[in-house]
């Protein structure tokens, strides 16, 4: 073998690990960041739950069986119910207190008919030391997460805030206890995300270096080879797509730093043709550009599909602000038109002459108009796309039309639904994920619009949404 196929077959090799441990670290220093949050988040929630317990109804109980017919407990019964029922996570919430040394139940949350139910009075002896500790006035009473924690009912990630009187001295604390397998699952999905992720991360890069390797090796096959490639992108998509069925399992608390292990294989891509871009030839220096289009039309492939399984999950949350509808269209327009100009293409806008004020979500509007409007742009290869806005009631209407090929009948019923393709045996480079109008459409529902479009084929296309003006934070 030539010396500068090894050469070549060391620095892939290189780039292939680095890309592998460093995706994997990245991913599992993410996890860790989301275990420190998820366990800051419920000392917080603890401690204002405790705050807002009056010392003195607590102070008011004997610990006895007594208590359960005293208003005094039926209202703190009622208080932890409603803690419980606001964290769906939370499993057990109650209070607790010294009595003769030991550490025992004051109010249980659990219905009295339940099993799990504990009474007033009840011993609990897994009680920890620093509890007492604390009660003795030998430690501050401060909001700790403990655990893992085994006793009777389980094994739990239990959070203890103390209910202080007036002189901050502790009269009890509150409990709550979240299922250790549950507290930690959706660390641990993270985790199996970010693997997997780096995994397939670490197959582009040895699809890239091989193809590269063979490519500069034997000129004979170079347009074969560069036909194989493309369908090794495009068969490491629909792998992805097939992952997506795993979603509901392990993306509910993922967060956008899970693109960095597919951001290190763009990069590494990039800085592969950068640093040896003066010894390629052209059709060489072609390769690499592939290679760039496909890692980045993955990296945008994983956004899409933490957005839409968010969405199905019910964890996207909506959180509108006061916006200028004209300059979020604007920022649209800035960010696709490098992609229409290097079709030779319009992209124009029709909007008011003056401010159009409302309060949405900006980031749920930028990613339909961003889908609606590359899509556009990608099956229009003459004339070109306008946007057009307008005011109704209180509602902002939208309109994208195009120049393009139009959508057959026969994929019209289709075209919204998740990874759903135009087979065209004409336009093989215009196949994407197929979930860009699906997310699109999610968005949009879930903010009580809607989205249609019109089309006849070879005549192009306009896709119409319109949402609320004037909107208020939700979750779906």
């Amino acid at each position: 073998m030539k010396k500068a196929t090894v050469e070549r077959i060391i620095v892939a090799l290189f780039l292939i690990a680095l890309a592998g441990v460093g995706g994997i670290l990245m991913t599992f220093r993410v996890a860790d960041s989301q275990k420190k949050n998820y366990f800051d988040q419920r000392k917080v929630q603890a401690a204002a739950a405790a705050a807002a317990l009056d010392y003195a109804d607590i102070e008011a109980l004997k610990a006895t069986s007594e208590d359960l017919n005293s208003d005094v407990y039926r209202y703190l019964h009622a208080q932890l119910r409603r803690i419980k029922q606001s964290d769906l996570r939370v499993r057990f919430v109650y209070l607790m207190r010294p009595v003769n040394k030991k550490m025992v139940f004051l109010v249980d949350a659990e219905d009295p008919s339940s099993r799990d139910f504990s009474p007033p009075g009840q011993v609990y002896e897994q009680a920890l030391r620093d509890e007492f500790l604390v009660f003795e006035g030998k430690k501050k009473p401060v909001t700790v997460i403990e655990g893992p924690i085994h006793d009777s009912w389980g094994t739990w990630i239990s959070t203890v805030a103390y209910v202080t009187d007036n002189a901050g001295k502790p009269i009890a604390f509150l409990g709550t206890d979240v299922d250790v397998e549950r507290a930690f699952a959706s660390i641990d999905r993270v985790r199996r995300l970010g693997i997997a992720l780096s995994l397939l991360a670490v197959a582009l890069m040895c699809v890239v270096a091989a193809q590269f390797i063979i490519w500069s090796y034997n000129r004979d096959k170079r347009e074969l080879l560069r036909f194989e490639m493309e369908r090794s992108v495009l068969h490491l998509n629909d792998e992805l797509i097939k992952a997506d069925r795993m979603k509901s399992d392990f993306i509910q608390l993922a967060s956008h730093e899970l693109r960095n292990p597919v951001n290190a294989v763009k990069i590494a891509v990039e800085m592969l043709g950068k640093n040896v871009s003066d010894k390629l030839s052209d059709d060489e220096k072609m390769l690499v550009q592939i290679a760039e289009n496909g890692s980045a039309r993955l990296v945008d492939l994983v956004g899409n599909l933490l957005d839409i399984t968010r969405i199905e999950s019910g964890d996207y949350a909506f959180n509108p602000s006061d916006v200028d509808v004209i300059e979020l269209v604007s920022k649209t327009v800035q960010l696709l038109e490098p992609l229409a100009d290097k079709k030779r293409i319009g992209l124009t806008t029709d909007l008011p002459d003056r401010k159009v004020e409302a309060k949405i979500d900006p980031r749920a509007l930028l990613r339909v108009l961003e889908n609606v409007v590359s899509n556009a742009i990608k099956f229009t290869d003459h004339g070109g796309v306008v946007i057009e806005v307008k005011t109704i009631n209180d509602k902002l209407w939208f309109s994208v039309q195009d120049t393009g090929v139009g959508i057959p009948d026969s994929f019209k019923d289709k075209i919204f639904n998740r990874f759903s393709r135009c087979e065209r045996s004409d336009d093989y480079r215009q196949q994407g994920a197929g979930i860009g109008l699906a997310i699109s459409k999610s968005l949009v529902e879930s903010q009580g619009g809607r989205i249609w479009f019109e089309s006849e084929e070879g005549g192009g296309a306009t896709f119409y949404f319109e949402i609320p003006r004037y909107q208020e934070s939700s979750t779906v």
